[in-house]
């Protein structure tokens, strides 16, 4: 027996708990593995020995593709904390650990108030974890799943809020050579006064800015699709070098989603969905909901162009078409071109009224001399 995985539409196992694509846990009423809940209690278990009584372990908050994420107290700064530990079910290869250890790395080197901080990497034990910033909060994903329950889109203030909070927070991170390569909703978190917060840099690559190469590319195979099939840019999906534009497109895609309840692009398996992104014209949101400003379906549209070159140049040109500044400014250009154009008309006209009068006067006084 088989079941499929919500996003991916990937037949799974039916003894799965997450999909073997994306890492999306799987319904909860899904039947489960035998044993399953036994390794993550075990796994606890071994991770209160390893901390020796630094933090308190409480609870399991999730479990993903690479890891466990556990609710736990930081004794010493009397703190909540999440701290996040490498599975240990997955295959124990060296591409794995360095994977989970490089989302720490890249994590913690970027200070920015919209992406979850990073307090402690360790291994002891041989478990491998790190320690973050715990947000009491939900995800984008739980947040659109409701609302899509309700039949209730988010309000058009809140999708461009949250565009423009996280436009800029991805638009931080590139200016350091970081680039997420997996913006999605599940990864995208708003705590208790409505703070985005970005997760999970667990695919991300640190760009070479000099050849545009990575300093990672050793760490993933040749030809293997690294994201989330639905926000996957194409050049991405094509296993192509990519840079910031790629997080764009996907926020074009978390965009669209927030705005209509729907992502542009939807298949029953994963290669039907990276074909619609390489070769299909996602619709205009304006034509599945008709509130929402022309300059936000704009900034989307654009976001959402096969060609990264034909995108925004960076994120926060994409954050000034999100709140109308970049509509704004062309109109003000397109208002100053036509008045100089204007005034530039009339000094010509002028000019050709004043070189006539002066060629009229001059005839005129050549006549009364002739006639002398």
């Amino acid at each position: 027996m088989t079941k499929e995985c919500d996003v991916c539409r990937i037949a799974l196992p039916e003894a799965a708990r997450f999909c073997f694509i994306c890492g999306r846990p799987l319904a909860a009423d899904a039947p489960v593995e035998s044993g399953t809940e036994a390794w993550v209690d075990g796994l606890q278990t071994r991770l209160v020995q390893a901390l020796d009584g630094r933090y308190g372990v409480r609870a399991v908050l999730g479990v993903g593709g690479m890891g466990v994420v556990f609710l736990a107290d930081d004794v010493e700064h009397e703190r909540p904390v999440a701290i996040k530990v490498l599975r240990p079910d997955l295959p124990a290869d060296a591409n794995g650990v360095a994977r989970f250890r490089r989302e720490a790395e890249i994590a913690a080197s970027l200070r920015h108030p919209g992406i979850i901080r990073i307090h402690e990497v360790g291994s002891e034990q041989g478990l491998h974890y790190f320690v973050m910033e715990y947000v009491a909060g939900q995800s984008l994903e739980a947040l659109l799943a409701r609302r899509r329950e309700e039949g209730r889109p988010l309000p058009v203030a809140a999708v461009a809020r949250i565009l423009r909070d996280a436009a800029e927070t991805l638009g931080y991170a590139h200016d350091r050579g970081v680039v997420h390569r997996d913006v999605k909703p599940a990864n995208m978190m708003l705590d208790a006064e409505g703070r985005l917060l970005l997760t999970d840099f667990g695919i991300s690559k640190m760009a070479v800015a000099s050849t545009g190469a990575t300093t990672v590319a050793k760490l993933t195979d040749t030809g293997t699709v690294l994201g989330t099939p639905h926000y996957l840019a194409p050049e991405q999906a094509l296993s192509r070098t990519v840079d910031g534009r790629a997080d764009q497109y996907a926020l074009g895609i978390v965009g669209f989603e927030m705005l209509t309840g729907q992502v542009p692009f939807d298949d029953e398996t994963p290669h039907g969905i990276i074909h619609m992104h390489v070769n299909d014209r996602p619709p205009r949101v304006t034509a599945l909901r008709e509130d929402v400003p022309e300059h936000l379906a704009d900034a989307i549209a654009r976001a959402l162009l096969k060609a990264p070159s034909h995108r925004f140049p960076s994120m926060r040109d994409f954050a000034r078409g999100v709140d109308g500044r970049a509509a704004a400014s062309a109109r003000r250009w397109r208002t100053v071109r036509r008045i100089a154009a204007t005034l530039l008309l009339l000094a010509a006209l002028a000019g050709a009224a004043w070189a006539a009068q002066r060629a009229g006067f001059r005839w005129g006084t050549m006549r009364s001399l002739l006639r002398l």
